[in-house]
């Protein structure tokens, strides 16, 4: 489909609007766990949804090349859950109370993506990208969508002999098993003091400058990257280098929704390393979530209706269809009459339901080039709103005063509110995260004692290949069963586990709600290093901002 949209120069980075052209779309969407049992099924769903969004903007005869998984192999590469292995069918009551519990309410198959082309590894990648480079032209845009899982960068140990961790190793490094995968996104968000979404604390200097000797200390999460099938991984670094066999004029626009995506801000970047200065490729990119935080959204959940993850809020925003295929009002913040990229990330900011604190770009950029601290006279979330407001874009604002709308947030000192209901509502959290590990007590404590009781009539049961335990399944079953059920700590079992996923669910809102807080002073942090950007950039790098975000503002 021949599109019309701002072409953009690269030359020394500066991404500067310089006329319209006509141009093809091409669109490369890339999909997949590392193994089955982290290929859950809302992956692919997220790459059918997307199709389904494409097909509603009228964009799915534009070519779309998509790697999901392990191809096109017959092979069961897919995890769902079966909906019909209840709390009390017989394997997953031993598996739960006996053990091991692992996977027990997971089923297998093939993944059905049509018109995939090929697996989501490394070596699939570089030939596809490397094709499509010998193709497009400097009119083309490629728009990237990754849903799959992601690692983070981890700093370098001490000097006292250790080696850096498996994370930031070669990108092909295969995890010695599968918990090396599950530990990159079950990392703790509060492993650094502080996440992108706080405040600025580095000290600079007087004579800070947008110049390549003037870079922050913080982490360039050059190292964060994304997981692929077969336990391979590709870094920021990586993809970068592959972006940039494409032709150097053309404009890419990446959507990528793992844990940990965005460091893939960093693409803007020469060799995707903040050191090295923008790179002459005009790109731009919309993600999940900050850099140093995991995301919301795979699951092994068949039901389409509960999913909570970015892309389902960034693909409805454009299409004004939800994936259950509800109408969905879509936003135009601007008034120009339809919806752009930008907006569409907005959008999700306002909406999601998810522990994201969504990101893109312009972000990353604003965070090298501008700072809030290490000269006079800087802003910060402290300014009155009023100044953060009064240059702020129609997506600023909105995302701004709907968040503050949604916790009747009206003062001046917007940004000492926010600080002040975070802090309220992590105290309340603390509250309920003590019960919530009383009540996981009180399960587990009530398993034990049916096990025990289970053990004592069978001891088989200790090993569940032993030929008396596949008798029970087959011959007693009913028994079995009955003894589980009839134990005298059973009721407890599961009114301890009724208060637990009550206690989970007043955790979980609140989390909800100190995440959307978070986003706001996300937001209110980047008006003010917007507003700063002019006091400690020269005039080519400021140019370089506004053509970064026209490059953002642009429809799909």
């Amino acid at each position: 489909m021949r599109r019309h949209f701002l072409s953009f120069w690269g030359v020394l980075g500066l991404l500067a609007v310089v006329n319209p052209l006509a141009a093809d779309d091409h669109f490369l969407t890339i999909g997949g766990g590392p193994a089955p049992d982290s290929n859950q099924v809302s992956l692919e769903n997220n790459v059918l949804y997307f199709q389904r969004t494409l097909s509603q903007l009228e964009r799915d005869t534009d070519e779309h090349v998509i790697l999901f998984a392990d191809g096109e192999k017959p092979e069961a590469d897919l995890q769902f859950q079966n909906p019909e292995r209840g709390p009390e069918d017989l394997h997953r009551l031993l598996a739960e109370i006996v053990g091991p519990a692992n996977g027990i309410r997971f089923d297998y198959r093939s993944s059905t993506v049509p018109g995939v082309q090929g697996a989501a590894d490394p070596d699939t990648i570089k030939r596809t990208l490397g094709d499509l480079s010998q193709r497009l032209k400097s009119d083309d845009r490629l728009i990237l969508y990754f849903t799959g899982h992601g690692g983070r960068e981890r700093p370098e140990r001490s000097s006292r002999g250790r080696r850096p961790t498996a994370a930031i190793a070669a990108d092909e490094e295969k995890p010695t098993e599968k918990s090396a995968e599950d530990k990159d996104e079950q990392e703790s968000d509060h492993e650094d003091s502080n996440d992108a979404a706080a405040p600025e604390k580095e000290n600079r200097s007087e004579e800070a400058s947008p110049s390549n000797e003037r870079r922050s200390k913080r982490p360039g999460y050059t190292g964060n990257h994304t997981h692929l099938w077969d336990h391979k991984t590709m870094t920021v670094t990586a993809w970068t280098e592959m972006l940039d066999e494409l032709p150097q004029d053309m404009p890419v626009v990446a959507v990528m929704v793992q844990c940990y995506s965005g460091g893939f801000g960093n693409l803007i970047f020469q060799g995707g390393d903040p050191k090295n200065g923008m790179s002459s490729h005009p790109r731009c990119g919309f993600f999940s979530t900050v850099p140093d935080r995991v995301a919301a959204g795979c699951t092994p959940n068949i039901n389409q209706a509960e999913y909570r993850e970015y892309s389902s809020y960034f693909w409805e925003a454009l299409s004004g269809v939800s994936r259950t295929g509800e109408t969905v009002h879509t936003p135009d913040f601007d008034g120009d009459g339809q919806t752009s990229l930008l907006e569409a990330h907005a959008y999700t900011v306002l909406h999601a339901d998810t522990i994201d604190i969504p990101t893109r770009t312009s972000d990353f950029f604003l965070r090298e080039y501008s700072a809030t601290t290490g000269k006079e006279e800087l802003l910060t979330i402290h300014a009155p709103i009023e100044v953060l407001l009064a240059t702020a874009d129609p997506c600023e604002r909105a995302v701004i005063e709907g968040l503050s709308d949604k916790f009747e947030l009206s003062g001046g000192a917007r940004g000492k509110e926010v600080e002040e209901l975070i802090r309220a509502k992590q105290k309340e959290k603390r509250e309920v995260d003590g019960e919530v590990r009383k009540q996981q007590q009180t399960v587990g404590r009530k398993r034990s004692e049916i096990k025990s009781a289970l053990k004592k009539r069978w001891p088989e049961m200790a090993n569940p290949w032993h030929p008396r335990v596949t008798h029970l399944l087959t011959q007693e079953a009913d028994t079995l069963r009955a003894m589980i059920l009839e134990h005298e700590s059973y009721e407890g079992l599961k009114q301890a586990a009724e208060a637990l996923a009550e206690a989970h669910a007043k955790q979980e809102q609140l989390e909800l709600e100190i995440v959307k807080l978070e986003r706001l002073k996300f937001w209110l942090e980047r008006r003010a290093l917007a507003l700063n950007l002019p006091r400690l950039a020269d005039e080519k790098t400021q140019q370089q901002f506004v053509g970064l975000v026209r490059l953002e503002s642009q429809p799909l």
